[in-house]
């Protein structure tokens, strides 16, 4: 039997690939695929590392391993986002983490020590999933 906190499967939108870990994905309702999110929408999970490889390098389209939402993650923060602890954080544009309100679902709480701010986008913060939004 698998665990329940193994990493999920899924295959990525046509023409797609996740670049490493910590991508906010979501579904491709319409292709029953994974997409990385956009503002509004609402997050399904976390990749566990980049997405499919063979001897060319990423396949678009391919397998993606995600954490479904639930409970402690290390997801990808935009570029700039200053972050304190207990902040509300959002699923944002291109699968990355956002301070920033406006449509973006939440994703969860920041909960990491004390105050940072992510130098580029990509960069690992930890975030308690289980306060998402899930509709």
């Amino acid at each position: 039997m698998t665990a329940l906190s193994n990493p999920r499967n899924a295959t990525l939108k046509a023409g797609l690939t996740v670049t490493g870990a910590g991508y906010i994905l979501t579904n491709d309702s319409t292709n029953n695929t994974m997409d990385l999110t956009a503002a509004g929408e609402v997050a399904l999970g976390v990749s566990a590392d980049e997405s499919e490889r063979d001897a060319s390098g990423l396949v678009t389209g391919g397998l993606v391993s995600y954490y479904p939402l639930g409970g402690v993650l290390m997801v990808a923060a935009d570029a700039s986002q200053t972050l304190t602890t207990g902040l509300t954080v959002y699923a944002g544009a291109g699968g990355l983490l956002t301070t920033t309100a406006g449509s973006n679902k939440k994703l969860g709480l920041y909960i990491g020590e004390g105050e940072t701010t992510s130098a580029t986008a990509g960069d690992l913060v930890p975030v308690m999933t289980g306060a998402s939004v899930i509709a």
